[in-house]
């Protein structure tokens, strides 16, 4: 349904930097709401929702799969509820399309591979570990991350368990967060709770390199990670140091951009986008100089900024959507539809798939 009362955004101010003159009006937001359909039903909405797992749509794009906190895992067929899969626990983070299959990593603690187009159980795999990250797949293997600092690899196929890498969680304080680990350049790059980064051998666990980025104290997690496979480098989000670009091949530290809080990173041409406490920033890929600042406001922080036609977009968790100009970090537009976001949207060219903390899925068409 074309919900027209939509098309008039709420704007949200938000203060960017370093521009010393007074902001002029604001501009034009990068997206519409085309439409808008309740996912979870609204009798299993807990006191204060939270929805962090971005849908994700097929190359043909006629199914997107959604994942929910009531343990739901979706499929939308031209608009239409094709089948629905239910699991013990909630649904923490984005289902995995490998050709054929669908792969869920569960709050259950339970890998889950369904036929996509039917809903149909292939195997399921219990890591006894709650999963809260998308999981990655190469060569046959798919890697999943578990709050409890493990990651496991696991047979595409048959679900059968390869091998299994674990680091102990520091003794001081944590940030809940974990880090998807990322295939690229022959390695799989995992980070940690304590503040370290290894470079893993896929078809083993073996660490190549192994290195602490955070330093010691508290709130060494790092909560992210971006490793482009044409990159001779990796980059990383550290709450504690901020963003860090390494070397893919040793781990050493080429730059670091002190970021309070950091927790997401995002690599785009030139650019490095970082996000932390109350921060934006646009960061130079090769030397780590800062470009740009959008401030947030105090103590917010952004979700996973997602790159599309020179555009980001991103939402202030539990707030509104809105668009940040790649390169000038300018501001465009805010949309909150009451319940605010706490995930990343999942966009292509011209269209971008989100679901509310209230469990409203938007459909956004993207403005030049």
């Amino acid at each position: 349904m074309i919900l027209l009362a939509l098309l008039a955004f709420s704007w949200t101010p938000l203060e960017h930097s370093p521009r010393a003159s007074r902001r002029g009006p604001p501009l034009d937001p990068p997206f519409f709401v085309g439409e808008m359909q309740h996912i979870v039903p609204q009798g299993k909405l807990p006191f204060s929702p939270a929805e962090t797992a971005t849908p994700v749509l097929d190359s043909a794009q006629t199914r997107l799969y959604i994942g929910t906190r009531d343990g739901a895992v979706r499929c939308q067929f031209r608009g239409k509820t094709a089948w629905t899969f239910q699991t013990a626990g909630a649904i923490l983070a984005a289902p995995l399309i490998d050709g054929e299959t669908l792969y869920v990593a569960g709050g259950d603690g339970v890998v889950y591979a369904l036929n996509r187009f039917t809903g149909g159980l292939r195997w399921q795999a219990d890591i006894h570990e709650e999963l809260t990250t998308q999981p990655a797949a190469s060569e046959g293997r798919l890697f999943v991350m578990s709050s409890e600092q493990s990651v496991t690899a696991l047979d595409l196929k048959s679900g059968k368990r390869l091998w299994k890498f674990h680091r102990d969680a520091p003794g001081g304080f944590t940030i809940r967060g974990d880090a998807q680990p990322k295939a690229a350049r022959g390695s799989l790059f995992a980070a940690f709770a304590d503040g370290t980064v290894t470079a893993l051998q896929p078809e083993n666990g073996v660490a190549r390199w192994t290195r602490q980025v955070s330093g010691t104290g508290d709130y060494l997690d790092i909560d992210a990670i971006d490793a482009p496979e044409a990159d001779t480098r990796i980059y990383v989000a550290s709450a504690k140091a901020g963003i860090v670009a390494l070397d893919a091949a040793s781990g050493e530290p080429i730059w670091t951009y002190a970021l309070a809080g950091a927790n997401h990173v995002l690599v785009e041409g030139a650019r490095v986008v970082g996000g932390g406490r109350g921060e934006l920033v646009g960061l130079d890929r090769a030397s780590g100089t800062k470009l740009w600042t959008l401030q947030l406001g105090k103590d917010r922080y952004p979700t996973q900024p997602v790159a599309v036609g020179g555009m980001i977009i991103v939402a202030l968790d539990r707030g509104p959507l809105f668009g940040v100009d790649l390169e000038t970090g300018e501001a465009r537009g805010a949309f909150d539809p009451g319940s605010g976001f706490s995930q990343p949207v999942f966009a292509l060219p011209g269209v971008a798939y989100v679901l509310s903390n209230a469990g409203t899925l938007f459909s956004l068409g993207l403005l030049p």
